[in-house]
């Protein structure tokens, strides 16, 4: 072996980390009560998001989900009444859905600033801003007449909601670490999916009462009292660590072996914590005390002072950084995955109200809105196979391999959603073409609709797994991929059924859906080769940009 390829070997490959501690010899911190290591590790200070209570994370990750519930209730809850909005404003289904799609690639597109901007200054701010911007969107679309500001309405929402697509997984991994992070990215794919069909349930209800236009008013009084609640209780997850404490060859980090998890009872103490001075004039057998401070209420609801001064200003970095990493595969893959899943997913919200309401079915729109039950069903199912139960699975997939981790355990998951795309597909739109029972149409579209969490918490949890450092930005670069391709079928959609019929459309989708989801695998066989090979250059563009996990 030559000198370079023996270099070559020694770079550490992103993403392995050492998750389990087999044989009880690594000095570093470990989950209470078990041999996982913790990673990130989490610093002395209590205020480390990685060291909050229990409780307190918990608060913080369902105000997250809050957020995203309002995001989606006011950008998604109009789904079912689409027939209805067309015969109220003469805008065309074609438009509707197109309008619908120019939503869906702002949702991502507008990361490319929304995104930057929580990285560098703070998530609180971000998401409440954005939040109360997509409530006043909200209103205004009960008053759109045209096409033209039916595009401009949908272009502006969409827009606003942009940091519910990102900002909500970095926070979340703020304040979880590797092993309990998938359980939570599952209940946020679990609310991102579902809340729009559960919405449309009660907006084909509304629709019939009082108009289409009370969905909005509706939805925007509902968020504002949501608002209200995660001004209050939503803290602020940035946080800056060492370096140090973010490497995936945690055996280099050291500690005193404490457990991490802290509770303090009271709202104003101190910490002190013993440390070894830098100072070489000191004298040997002096220490020096660093003393933490405990936020009070009223510091925790600031909108300012998030970012610490060591922290490099990434603004502008990460408005071209998402383009850079498209480069490597993982990402690419991720993008395509959860790319797909979109895809599918506009295509069910744009033709369900049509299939439904057409005979032999007739549905009213608030009966459509009931059937939406079934996607509920589905989504609700997939997103426990996605959660707890993979964690679980790549837990013990760590401790087979000596205890190390490899990101491609998650994606054995896929084998699910490669069995029950094509059959849900083929179930729905054959069966609809040919009027079979409504009930088949029901677990048909369940089926489909199961695999929207699992493929998003894998997409979302790979990038993070492999590319920590850069998993905000990475994030961005999946988002674009998937909100992209998601708008090329929500144009399309329409002519597409109307040229084929459904019977054909879906065929199609389930054809499509088997390749993407059989990328998964290839991936299992070479996504650590991939790693692997372009390590260094991952880790000189780690370096050139100095940048750390968020």
């Amino acid at each position: 072996m030559t000198q370079e390829e023996s270099k070559f070997e020694e770079v550490r490959i992103p993403g392995t980390i050492h998750l389990v501690d087999l044989e009880g010899t690594m000095d570093v911190k470990h989950e209470e009560g078990d041999n996982i290591v913790l990673i990130p590790q989490p610093t002395d200070d209590p205020e480390d998001p990685l060291n909050w209570s229990k409780w307190r994370k918990r608060k913080v990750a369902l105000c997250l989900l809050l957020a995203v519930f309002v995001g989606d209730i006011l950008t998604t809850s109009l789904s079912a009444v689409l027939l209805v909005i067309e015969e109220d404003t003469g805008i065309t289904l074609t438009d509707l859905n197109t309008g619908v799609g120019v939503q869906y690639l702002f949702f991502g597109w507008s990361n490319l600033l929304w995104q930057p901007l929580g990285l560098t200054f703070g998530r609180r701010p971000i998401i409440l801003f954005c939040g109360l911007g997509c409530m006043l969107c909200t209103v205004w679309t009960s008053y759109v007449k045209t096409t033209g500001e039916w595009y401009a309405n949908r272009l502006i929402c969409g827009f606003f909601y942009g940091p519910i697509e990102t900002l909500i997984e970095i926070s979340i991994a703020d304040i979880y670490q590797v092993h309990l992070r998938g359980g939570w990215i599952a209940w946020y794919c679990w609310t991102l999916f579902n809340v729009p069909f559960l919405s449309g349930i009660v907006a084909g209800f509304i629709s019939d009462a009082k108009g289409w236009r009370w969905i909005q008013f509706i939805a925007a009084i509902i968020s504002s009292f949501c608002l209200i609640v995660m001004f209050f209780f939503m803290e602020e997850t940035m946080f800056y660590r060492d370096p140090a404490l973010e490497l995936d060859s945690v055996e280099e980090v050291k500690s005193d072996g404490s457990s991490s998890e802290l509770d303090p009872k009271k709202s104003n103490y101190k910490v002190e914590v013993a440390k070894v001075p830098s100072t070489e004039d000191l004298p040997e057998d002096v220490e020096v005390a660093e003393t933490y401070q405990i936020k009070t209420f009223s510091q925790r609801l600031k909108f300012w002072g998030a970012r610490d001064p060591r922290q490099k200003n990434v603004f502008f970095q990460s408005m071209y950084m998402p383009f850079v990493l498209v480069q490597f595969i993982p990402i690419l893959y991720a993008g395509l995955t959860v790319g797909v899943v979109l895809s599918v997913f506009n295509i069910v919200n744009a033709t369900i109200s049509t299939v439904l309401s057409s005979p032999p079915y007739n549905f009213s729109a608030n009966m459509i809105g009931v059937f939406f039950i079934s996607p509920a069903i589905g989504i609700s199912i997939g997103s426990f196979f996605a959660g707890a139960i993979v964690d679980k699975f790549t837990i013990r997939q760590a401790r087979r391999g000596k205890g190390f981790r490899e990101p491609e355990s998650r994606l054995w998951l896929a084998v699910v959603p490669l069995v029950i795309h094509p059959l849900g597909c083929l179930l729905y739109g054959i069966g609809a073409s040919h009027g079979i029972h409504w009930v088949g149409l029901a677990f048909g579209l369940g089926m489909i609709c199961s695999t929207f969490p699992i493929g998003s918490a894998i997409a979302i949890n790979y990038i993070i797994d492999c590319y920590k450092e850069v998993s905000g930005d990475g994030l961005v670069t999946m988002i674009l991929i998937r909100n992209t391709m998601g708008f090329g079928f929500s144009y399309a959609v329409t002519p597409w059924l109307l040229a084929v019929g459904t019977q054909n459309l879906y065929i199609a989708i389930a054809f499509i859906g088997v390749f993407f989801w059989s990328l998964s695998f290839i991936m299992i066989l070479f996504g650590k080769k991939l790693r692997k090979s372009n390590a260094a250059t991952y880790w000189n563009l780690v370096s050139k940009h100095g940048l750390k996990a968020h």
